[in-house]
């Protein structure tokens, strides 16, 4: 029976492996975040400007390191492309205004640093649904 019980289990286990991957990603993933934007608040950036210049380290990083290691098939990386890029990019930008929204609202009362840990916990969720679901497809194709 397509769609069976069988096929759930399967696909939550895919993604359950994947979701661990991706949390081990994200954590060297953040970790250059965070020091992006803590480098450029140190250079007297904007906090908001920080954060964008930030999510572009970040994000080009986190492109490559997601299809070799969380959406890896086959022991080999998922399938790259500008166009497969260029859609990750676009889902993240979800995330960077959502982030950037956070950091706005809250920077003044919780400081720099602590509006960019909440911004960045906040957007997790959003970052894993769009890679799983928008760019690194089962079929391999964005």
């Amino acid at each position: 029976m397509a769609g069976g019980v069988s096929d759930r289990v399967d696909g939550a286990r895919r993604h359950g492996g994947q979701a661990a991957r991706f949390g081990f990603v994200g954590v060297f993933n953040t970790g250059l975040d965070f020091a992006v934007y803590a480098a450029c608040v140190a250079a007297g950036f904007a906090p908001l400007l920080a954060n964008a210049l930030a999510f572009a380290c970040a994000n080009i990083f986190s492109y490559a390191a997601n299809a070799h290691v969380t959406f890896r098939r086959d022991g080999a990386a998922a399938p790259m492309s500008w166009r497969g890029y260029g859609v990750f990019f676009a889902a993240h930008l979800a995330s960077l205004a959502i982030s950037t929204i956070f950091i706005l609202l809250t920077v003044d009362h919780i400081g720099p640093y602590l509006a960019k840990g909440a911004a960045t916990v906040a957007t997790l969720a959003i970052n894993y649904a769009a890679s799983a679901f928008l760019v690194f497809t089962r079929a391999g194709k964005p």
